[in-house]
């Protein structure tokens, strides 16, 4: 059994890939009769000439180029076991940015952010909230985004991760007062709450047996970019609005009273929950938030649309 030497092999690959010793030695910073030796001393570990002199190169002979392609592959082997040896030592440590969609400031996110910084000491967590959807011009503002809802072509690899349902609440006051709707028609009647910028394009409603109801609510003289603070909006009796399921059920949880369903057969638009990062090989500390923000996704926001 022949046992190579890698340096030998190295220089062997780069004659045959650079056609000669001069560039080679360059690239490396060698005598070219360093390189020559080794070559000698390869062709004689293998028993075989592995490449003749054409003026001024060297090109590989039959055996040569058959025992390149073994050589490469020994090389990339090489250097894929000591990558894999370099990331399993690498420690997920340093400053981590995340943007988050500001639907996120409450309830689920923040437990979930504390665990991981108590399961991962060494990482600094930048956590920036935002309402602008990421874009290809933040690729290098940041390591990951989660984002609720549509997501434009933004240059960043995207996975949806979970959905939010949606319904239609008001508050209880607002009902009591105004009435419940009954029927899609009957919102026009009433005032509209532009939750999530909702009121920019026509709510699309679907019923199970009646089909599609495209409402076109009013023009709002508000413009507010942060669920927290529409979804307060509702709670205060200002009016209907169209709210994720999932953030309006816990938000009555922690505080009975605040939200009342309208239109429960009638369903608005289901918003995904995505998860975005940069191509590429991840940085340990991005992979182990991801894994982590994947592996917390509640159950509720797995169920199907």
């Amino acid at each position: 059994m022949v046992n190579h030497d890698f340096s030998e092999l190295t220089v062997f690959a780069a004659v045959v890939e650079q056609g000669g010793l001069t560039p080679v030695a360059a690239n490396m910073g060698l005598p070219k009769s360093t390189l020559s030796r080794r070559i000698s001393q390869l062709e004689s570990r293998v028993g075989q000439r592995l490449l003749l002199r054409h003026s001024n190169r060297l090109t590989p002979t039959e055996a040569g180029n058959l025992f390149y392609k073994y050589c490469k592959q020994l090389i990339d082997l090489a250097e894929q076991s000591q990558q894999a040896l370099d990331e399993l030592r690498e420690e997920a440590s340093g400053r981590l940015v995340l943007h988050v969609h500001n639907a996120f400031e409450r309830g689920w996110l923040p437990t979930v952010l504390d665990a991981f910084l108590q399961r991962y000491s060494d990482i600094l967590l930048d956590v920036q909230v935002s309402s602008r959807a990421p874009v290809f011009e933040q690729e290098s503002a940041g390591d990951l985004w989660l984002w609720l809802g549509e997501v434009e072509a933004s240059g960043l690899r995207s996975e949806v991760i979970g959905t939010w349902q949606a319904g239609l609440y008001t508050s209880p006051g607002y009902a009591l007062e105004h009435g419940s709707p009954t029927h899609p028609s009957d919102l026009k009647h009433r005032s509209w709450v532009d939750v999530l910028e909702a009121g920019r394009q026509p709510v699309v409603l679907l019923h199970d047996q009646e089909g599609e109801y495209v409402f076109q609510p009013p023009a709002s003289r508000m413009k507010v970019d942060s669920l927290v603070l529409q979804a307060d909006a509702v709670v205060r009796g200002k009016g209907v609005g169209v709210m994720p399921s999932w953030y309006a059920q816990r938000y009555e949880q922690a505080h009975p009273g605040s939200f009342e369903a309208c239109l429960k057969d009638w369903q608005p638009a289901s918003l995904p929950v995505t998860l975005l990062c940069n191509y590429g090989h991840p940085a340990k500390k991005v992979s182990a938030l991801q894994s982590w923000l994947l592996d917390a996704v509640p159950d509720a926001w797995r169920e199907p649309a």
